[in-house]
C-alpha cells in the first residue's frame, strides 16, 4: 500500500493592523493617547456610573465617553474608569486643554466620516441616474 503525504501551503497575508491607540496633542504639548472604546467597556462604563447618570447623554457623550477613551497623557498610564468619582479625575487631569484636544479630534474623525458617506451616497445617486 502506498503512503500519500499531505502538505499544507499556507500563505502569510498580511494584514495591516490598527493602531492601539490614536494620538493627539493638547495646547500644552501634551501627548495625549486614546483607546478606541469596544462594545463591552461602553457597557462597563455605563454600570460603573449608574443608571440615572447613564441616561443623561449630554454627560456621557460630552464628558465621560471621551474620558474614559484616554489611555495615557505623556508618560503617565490611566486605566478604565469605573466609577463616576474615576471619570472626574480624568476630566480634572484633561482639563479644559485636554478635552478641548480631544473633542476637536471626535469633530475632525466625524466630519470625514460624514464627507466620506456624503460622497459615496453621491456616487451611488450618479450610477443610478445613468441606468
Amino acid at each position: 500500500m502506498s503512503r500519500v503525504t499531505v502538505k499544507e501551503n499556507v500563505e502569510q497575508i498580511d494584514v495591516p493592523k490598527k493602531p492601539k491607540f490614536e494620538t493627539i496633542t493638547d495646547s500644552l504639548g501634551r501627548t495625549i493617547q486614546l483607546r478606541q472604546l469596544d462594545p463591552m467597556q461602553q457597557s462597563r462604563l455605563v454600570m460603573g456610573v449608574g443608571g440615572d447618570v447613564s441616561q443623561n447623554s449630554t454627560w456621557m457623550n460630552g464628558f465621560a465617553l471621551p474620558a474614559a477613551m484616554v489611555a495615557h497623557i505623556d508618560d503617565d498610564f490611566f486605566g478604565f474608569p469605573s466609577s463616576i468619582k474615576q471619570v472626574e479625575v480624568m476630566l480634572a487631569q484633561l482639563g479644559n486643554e485636554g478635552m478641548s484636544a480631544i473633542n476637536e479630534h471626535l469633530m475632525a474623525k466625524y466630519e470625514a466620516l460624514k464627507s466620506e458617506h456624503e460622497k459615496a451616497a453621491l456616487s451611488a445617486e450618479q450610477a443610478a441616474a445613468k441606468n
